[in-house]
């Protein structure tokens, strides 16, 4: 008899979505929920979330929504774009509705006077006059009265105009004590665009996760408690071999969790056959939806290094590349710098480089 159980639900290949369970973040979300326990102002209640693609940041970012909602926050969870200040709004309105009564205007003063109309509509005169900062203000006022915060999630974040709203609008609400927190996520090189910003500097003060690979052991487990529950049965050897082939890498976990139940659901068991199948299909959509918009903005020396890089042995290091680069070759310094911030390549050790993403030194050779 097959299993009924949808490999949907424990895995979650497309951007964007939330996986039944976070594999490998206990630590980050232990330390964000943390923060929100502190007073008002605390610097562990501004958090930079860095991370490239494929490192589980958007998944990061709806887990916190889903536990900092249970503890009192209203949440407003955006993409960060230039209409970002009015879709946080509305976020706080819709998501806060269900405690006020929205159905009788608010008694005990002019209708208006406060901002609000009733629950948590603005009035025509405050919609129309309020800006963002205001507004976000009367609506922590508003939903302290039912002890309650504001949690604001952005993803994706980049320097803009509506970015350096938002920020310096929470700053100052912070400086008036307001109930907010606030968690940005996106990648390495557009955070750094923001923190180098001069408006935003103040962020440099927010306490910052870098999103590395996870546990194979951890992925492991979760394979294992996975296939257990939807009645596909795999060997102790294949989960191990099918878990060190991630290198840890979160989207990757997705990918070949996804396609190994594909390819197993006639069968109901994994083997080596189908282990090998899913890989390959795992590392084509790897190739497609991370690997290329990674490499799409480099320039063409940014691409040189890289190639150099990959065609060097293990370990790799500086001396190597410069040898694989030639006389010719671009300068190593400044593109070296400009990969690290990146987040394309890290250096572990001293005159040592590696490839930050699992897989791309293949890609690349």
């Amino acid at each position: 008899m097959k299993s009924t159980t949808s490999n949907s639900v424990y895995f979650q290949p497309s951007f964007g979505n939330r996986p039944v369970q976070i594999v490998g973040r206990d630590s980050e979300l232990l330390d964000f929920m943390r923060g929100l326990d502190e007073p008002p102002g605390s610097r562990d209640r501004c958090t930079l979330i860095l991370g490239q693609r494929g490192m589980g940041k958007t998944a990061l970012l709806l887990e916190i929504a889903d536990r900092a909602s249970k503890k009192g926050f209203i949440i407003a969870r955006v993409t960060a774009h230039e209409g970002m200040p009015a879709a946080i709004i509305e976020q706080i309105q819709l998501n806060g509705s269900r405690y006020f009564d929205n159905t009788k205007n608010v008694t005990g003063f002019t209708a208006g006077a406060l901002g609000f109309s009733f629950g948590l509509s603005f009035s025509e005169p405050a919609q129309q006059q309020y800006g963002f900062r205001t507004k976000l203000s009367l609506l922590c006022d508003k939903l302290a009265e039912k002890d309650l915060g504001v949690l604001v999630l952005i993803d994706e974040v980049f320097a803009s105009p509506a970015m350096r709203e938002v920020a310096a609008s929470y700053q100052e609400l912070v400086g008036d004590g307001k109930n907010i927190a606030i968690g940005m996520a996106g990648l390495p090189y557009a955070v750094s665009g923001v923190l180098n910003d001069r408006v935003l500097t103040f962020l440099n003060r927010a306490r910052k996760v870098e999103l590395g690979v996870i546990s194979v052991q951890a992925i492991k487990a979760y394979y294992e408690h996975a296939f257990r529950t939807m009645g596909i049965k795999c060997s102790d050897k294949l989960l191990e071999s099918a878990a060190e082939k991630t290198s840890g890498l979160p989207y990757f976990m997705q990918l070949l969790g996804y396609y190994l139940t594909l390819y197993a659901q006639d069968s109901l068991a994994i083997d080596k056959s189908i282990l090998s199948k899913a890989e390959e299909s795992s590392i084509k959509d790897l190739e497609n939806n991370v690997f290329k918009p990674l490499l799409a903005p480099l320039s063409d020396n940014d691409m040189i290094f890289l190639n150099a890089l990959a065609k060097c042995e293990e370990p790799l290091t500086i001396n190597k590349l410069q040898e694989q680069l030639g006389d010719q070759g671009p300068a190593i310094q400044p593109y070296r710098k400009r990969l690290l911030d990146a987040g394309i390549i890290e250096s572990p050790r001293r005159g040592e480089l590696a490839f930050a993403v699992p897989y791309l030194k293949e890609y690349l050779k």
